[in-house]
């Protein structure tokens, strides 16, 4: 399976209450290279409007159960983005950890394993293995004119999807994702709650599976994951 660095992952999230503004460094390590992007983040309460600028510039935004993205000022409803600060969060709250305190925070999965700096409060750092990948998250704290009511006002967020909602209950499934264009097509890297590889197709044109005017076709998965995805599928038609 290609390994990306934008990792996500699709459980209930838990909020805090804290605001910050941030530039972060997200850096992957491979048995054969490395891969870096940089962004920029203004969180509130849960909620977080990211700017990726490097290697592709794109905006995502979370409001409550809402996701955005785009590249413009407009941006669409998507399926859920959960980053590394994500994991972290959801993963802390799954094994009631206590995050009052300050120091290393460790936590172990049969998929992964975690680990969290603390310093003042606030994340420092946070390091995630998973078989031979290794990815970082690197903060840098620093104020801000601007609110993020400010920032949230800039953009348009429109409440139609590129793709129909129904195949949102797909991505549930998964225990993190990345998405990419490749032939005009959705194509989805994942790893499912066993840790195992899946990689799938969303296309306008043909596929396996229809979902409404898009289709689905698995390229990579379990035979119990495939089968929860076709189940998943069918349940929706």
């Amino acid at each position: 399976m290609k390994k990306f660095v934008v990792i996500l992952l699709l459980f209930s999230v838990y909020i805090f209450a804290i605001s910050y503004h941030a530039y972060r460094f997200v850096i992957e390590y491979t048995k054969d290279a490395q891969y870096t992007r940089y962004e920029e983040v203004f969180y509130k309460d849960g909620d977080k409007i990211v700017f990726v600028k490097s290697p592709k510039k794109v905006v995502w935004v979370k409001l409550g159960e809402k996701y955005y993205i785009g590249t413009t000022n407009e941006l669409k409803l998507c399926p859920p983005i959960k980053d590394l600060e994500d994991i972290f969060y959801d993963y802390a709250n799954f094994h009631k950890i206590s995050l009052d305190v300050d120091g290393e925070i460790t936590i172990s999965e049969k998929a992964f394993t975690m680990k969290a700096i603390k310093i003042n409060g606030m994340l420092e750092k946070i390091i995630r293995k998973f078989e031979n990948v290794i990815t970082e998250m690197i903060y840098i704290y620093v104020p801000s004119r601007y609110t993020f009511e400010d920032i949230l006002s800039s953009f348009k967020l429109i409440d139609k999807s590129e793709i129909p909602e129904k195949i949102y209950d797909v991505f549930n499934l998964l225990l993190w994702f990345n998405v990419e264009y490749e032939d005009d097509k959705l194509k989805v890297y994942a790893v499912d709650k066993n840790g195992e590889n899946v990689i799938f197709e969303i296309s306008d044109k043909s596929g396996d599976f229809q979902v409404e005017n898009y289709y689905i076709t698995i390229l990579e998965a379990s035979d119990d994951t495939r089968k929860e995805i076709e189940d998943e599928i069918s349940s929706n038609n």
